[in-house]
């Protein structure tokens, strides 16, 4: 998990931070899947490597932890888990909405809800295994509607005359991960099996 705001403007893989998720997915069609998710995780950044001189002089750092609950529709470009398995991958895209809980709210700054709405959107890949075990890797991105993920906003910091944030700018978070699933209802026979019992008793009179 990473994130871009007002330490990063584009995303920083050294300051990547583990984080995990569980899902449970529904096959609406071979075309669309939905999908429910608890993903919780942790982002950072820091200007130890400042992009300019305004970064040099703000010196900041912080560490969020996050618990994210997203519903979402995922379309695939292929037909997904087709009868014959003769299609045993799908790349996909998703897009749907999500609820944030910011864990630890960094103090000392405007007040703002721990609580808040995002957007999930990404893409990814398939791989069927077998009849019940799908592997799946993705990357997304969570739009929020707020510019205090990184405890920083609008500039009613100063220091030494410098603007501390961007207004601007709202933050955003990425979840890049592997996921592994696993069928958990078992597959009906579409034909069952009736004995003619009619049959059975004339064998059995003969």
């Amino acid at each position: 998990m990473y994130y871009t705001g007002d330490i990063s403007s584009t995303p920083q893989f050294s300051q990547t931070r583990l984080a995990g998720t569980a899902i449970y997915r529904m096959n609406l069609s071979q075309i669309v899947s939905f999908k429910l998710a608890l993903t919780g995780g942790q982002i950072s950044a820091n200007d130890g490597h400042p992009r300019d001189a305004l970064a040099r002089e703000r010196n900041y750092s912080f560490k969020q932890n996050l618990l994210e609950f997203s519903s979402v529709f995922e379309y695939h470009f292929l037909n997904y888990r087709p009868d014959d398995y003769r299609s045993k991958w799908a790349p996909y895209a998703f897009l749907g909405f999500g609820v944030l809980r910011i864990l630890n709210p960094i103090p000392g700054y405007k007040d703002y809800k721990a609580t808040q709405p995002v957007i999930p959107m990404g893409a990814g890949v398939k791989y069927v295994l077998s009849k019940r075990l799908t592997l799946s890797g993705e990357i997304g991105a969570r739009k929020t509607f707020f510019d205090y993920l990184d405890g920083i906003s609008d500039g009613d910091i100063h220091i030494k005359n410098y603007q501390f944030g961007n207004p601007v700018d709202k933050d955003w978070y990425f979840f890049t991960g592997i996921s592994l699933t696993y069928v958990l209802y078992k597959i009906p026979c579409p034909f069952p099996y009736v004995p003619n019992r009619s049959i059975i008793n004339k064998i059995r009179g003969h």
